[in-house]
C-alpha cells in the first residue's frame, strides 16, 4: 500500500504521522484452522489508513490464492480472491487515494479539516445530491489555494487524476460516506454486513453477477471500519431518517436513497459488543422470470406457472427467508402483469420495481407506508390497503405481510373487493409455516385463510452439500380448499440431485388450474399445455440471450416479449398452445437483435 497513516483502531491522532508501513506475514499454527486464522491475519494487517480517512484497507498475503475476478469501480480496483483449502472468498477492495504518495496525502488532510470549518450550517440538511454538489465547489476552492501554499508535484498530481480526483477524494471522506461509498457503487455487490465491534471486523459482503460461481455468495473483505466512522455513519441515519436510535431504540431502520440501499442498525443492549450494520441493496434493474431462468434460481416451468396463475388473478403469498430472494421473485411477477392491469404496490422499504413499470408503460400506484419498527407521519400498511380497495379495481402487491393489514387483506379477498390477482411476500419456510403464522400469530381465521391460493417458498439450497449457498424456489403448493384448513398439495418440488423443480403427480390434476381453465372455457388440458408454452417461451428467452442478445433477459424486452403473446391470444385464443407457441417463436428470433 506504499505510505499511509499508522493508527489503531479506535483511536485517532490530531496530526498525520506518516512513515513507511512494516508488513509481515504470520505463519499459520497448526492446530488453528485456515479460515479462523486468515480473519485473524486480515485484522493484524489491516492498521494503515491515511489521515483523512476512517476505515482501514489493507493488502494480506495473496501467496497461494487464485483470482477468480478483477474489475474496477470508479477509482478504485476490485480483485476477489478464492483461498485454497478455505471456504473463505476475499473480496479485496484497492482504493487509489490509499496509495497516494505523502505530499497529497497531507493535502487532503488539511483540505478535510479546512472544509469541516467552512461548510455552511445548511449544507447538512440538504438532500444528498445538493450536498455534494455545493460541497463540491468548496472542496475545489480549498484544495486549489492549498495546492498553491503546499509542494506539490503538478506532473504526478495529473497522473492520479488532478484536481477532480482530489476533489471526489476529498467529498467521499468528509460528506461522503469514505471506503463504503465504493462498496455502494459497486453493483456486483448484494449486501453489506459490518459486525459488532466494528473495529475488530473486517467487513463482508454478498456477491451476485460476476462471471465466476464462485465468487458469488460470501466473501470477507480487506476494509475494516473505524468506531468513530461507525458511529459517524449512524448519527447521520439518524438525521436524515428522522427515526430515534438509542438503548431504548437499539433498532434503527431506513433507506439510502442515494444508492437505493436498505439499512438496518442495531445497537446495546440488542448487541451487546457495539453497533452492527446490514446495507442491502436494492437491484438496479428489476429482475425478470427468464434472467432468474438464467441464475438457475427458478425451472421454466415454474416460470410459466407462476405466468398463468397471475393472468388466472390467483392470491399468490411468495415466502421464505430473509435474503432467500422474496421480493425479487415478488418484483419479477409483477411484470407478468399485461399492461393494462392497474396495480397498486403497498410497502415500506420501497424494493418493488414501480417506478421501471411507470416507464415500461405500467399503470403502477405506489402506497409508501410506516416501517413495522417506526416512523412519523406515515400511514400504516392496514391504512394504506383499506385506502387501495376504494381506488378501483386494480392489483394488489403487498410488499410483506406482518401486521394488522393481513386481516383487511384477507376480508378484501374473501369479498371480492381486490378485483384481480393478490400478490404478497411472507416469513416462512414452507406452506404450512405461511398457514401458521397468519391464523396463529396474525390472528386470521383458518377458514378466512381459504382466500389464499398458491404458496411458493423460496430458500437458500446448497447443491451437492456445496458450502457455498444458492438461491433457488423450492416449492410451489396450492391450498386444498375442501379439505382441512391448511392443507397443500405440492405442484412443483425441488431436487437437489438436479438441482431443478420438477412437477408432481398433482401438477396435472391441480384444482387451482382447472378453476382458472373453467373461467376461461378451455379444458385443464389445454391450461397445462399453455403453462408449458409459456415456459418454453421463457426457455427461449434465455437462449436467445446467451447466443445472440443478453439484453433479452431485461424488463424492456420481457414486456415486448409478453405483449406479443398477449396479441396472439387475442387473435387465437389461450386453448390454441401449439400455435401460441409456434407464432411467437418466429416472431421472437426475427427480432432478438433488435430489442
Amino acid at each position: 500500500m506504499g505510505e499511509g497513516v499508522v493508527l489503531r483502531p479506535g483511536r485517532s491522532s490530531k496530526k498525520p504521522v506518516i512513515r513507511p508501513v512494516k508488513k509481515a506475514t504470520p505463519t499459520r499454527p497448526p492446530s488453528e484452522s485456515l479460515d479462523s486464522w486468515f480473519k485473524k491475519l486480515l485484522v493484524r494487517t489491516m492498521k494503515t489508513r491515511p489521515g483523512f480517512a476512517e476505515a482501514w484497507v489493507g493488502e494480506s498475503s495473496r501467496e497461494g490464492f487464485e483470482r477468480i475476478a478483477k474489475y474496477n469501480i470508479s477509482t478504485a480496483s476490485v480483485n476477489i480472491y478464492a483461498i485454497p483449502g478455505s471456504t473463505e472468498v476475499l473480496y479485496q477492495l484497492g482504493p487509489r487515494e490509499y496509495a497516494m504518495p505523502e505530499a497529497e496525502t497531507r493535502l487532503v488532510y488539511q483540505a478535510k479539516q479546512e472544509l469541516a470549518r467552512r461548510v455552511p450550517d445548511d449544507l447538512l440538511s440538504s438532500n444528498p445530491q445538493t450536498m455534494k454538489e455545493r460541497g463540491r465547489k468548496v472542496a475545489r476552492e480549498i484544495l486549489s489555494e492549498l495546492m498553491r501554499s503546499m509542494s506539490v508535484d503538478a506532473v504526478r498530481l495529473d497522473r492520479l487524476g488532478g484536481l477532480d480526483f482530489l476533489t471526489e477524494v476529498l467529498l467521499r471522506h468528509s460528506i461522503g460516506y469514505g471506503v463504503l461509498e465504493y462498496l455502494l457503487e459497486d453493483a456486483h455487490i448484494q449486501d453489506i454486513y459490518i459486525d459488532a465491534p466494528a473495529d475488530e471486523n473486517p467487513v463482508h459482503v454478498i456477491i451476485g453477477d460476476v462471471g465466476d460461481e464462485r465468487a458469488n455468495g460470501k466473501c470477507l473483505t480487506n476494509i475494516i471500519l473505524s468506531e468513530r466512522e461507525v458511529k459517524s455513519l449512524v448519527s447521520r441515519l439518524r438525521y436524515e431518517s428522522g427515526r430515534p436510535f438509542s438503548e431504548s431504540m437499539p433498532v434503527l431502520e431506513t433507506d439510502i436513497h442515494e444508492y437505493d440501499t436498505r439499512v438496518t442498525v442495531i445497537g446495546r443492549p440488542l448487541s451487546p459488543e457495539g453497533i452492527a450494520i446490514a446495507l442491502r441493496r436494492h437491484s438496479v434493474e428489476p429482475w425478470t422470470l427468464p434472467k432468474l431462468i438464467g441464475r438457475g434460481s427458478i425451472s421454466p416451468l415454474a416460470a410459466g406457472l407462476l405466468s398463468f396463475l397471475i393472468d388466472g388473478r390467483s392470491t399468490i403469498l411468495v415466502a421464505g427467508s430473509r435474503g432467500a430472494g422474496k421480493s425479487s421473485l415478488l418484483g419479477a411477477m409483477m411484470l407478468e402483469f399485461p399492461l393494462n392491469q392497474r396495480i397498486l404496490t403497498i410497502e415500506d422499504t420501497l424494493e418493488l420495481p414501480t417506478a421501471k413499470m411507470q416507464e415500461l408503460g405500467y399503470k403502477v400506484q405506489s402506497l409508501f407506508v410506516q416501517s413495522a419498527i417506526g416512523g412519523t407521519g406515515d400511514r400504516t400498511a392496514d391504512d394504506a390497503l383499506r385506502v387501495s380497495l376504494r381506488l378501483g379495481e386494480s392489483a394488489i402487491v403487498l410488499g410483506e405481510v406482518r401486521g394488522r393489514e393481513a386481516r383487511t387483506l384477507y376480508e378484501a379477498m374473501r369479498s371480492g373487493s381486490a378485483g384481480s390477482a393478490v400478490l404478497g411476500t411472507i416469513h416462512g419456510n414452507s406452506a404450512r409455516s405461511v398457514f401458521e403464522r397468519i391464523v396463529y400469530d396474525l390472528d386470521i381465521h383458518a377458514e378466512a385463510f381459504s382466500a389464499t391460493d398458491i404458496v411458493v417458498v423460496c430458500g437458500l439450497v446448497r447443491p451437492g452439500g456445496r458450502q457455498r449457498q444458492v438461491r433457488r424456489v423450492t416449492n410451489i403448493s396450492e391450498l386444498v380448499k375442501d379439505a382441512e384448513p391448511g392443507t397443500f398439495r405440492d405442484l412443483l418440488v425441488y431436487d437437489e440431485t438436479s438441482d431443478t423443480l420438477v412437477e408432481t403427480e398433482d401438477f396435472q390434476t391441480s384444482s387451482r388450474l382447472e378453476r382458472i381453465s373453467q373461467d376461461w372455457g378451455i379444458s385443464l388440458d389445454e391450461a397445462i399445455s399453455n403453462i408449458r408454452a409459456r415456459a418454453r417461451m421463457r426457455e427461449m428467452m434465455v437462449e436467445l440471450a446467451t447466443q445472440q442478445n443478453p439484453k433479452l433477459l431485461s424488463p424492456s424486452a420481457v414486456v415486448k416479449m409478453n405483449n406479443k403473446y398477449w396479441s396472439l391470444v387475442d387473435e387465437f385464443g389461450t386453448g390454441e398452445s401449439a400455435r401460441l407457441l409456434e407464432e411467437w417463436s418466429s416472431w421472437a428470433q426475427r427480432g432478438a437483435t433488435y430489442v
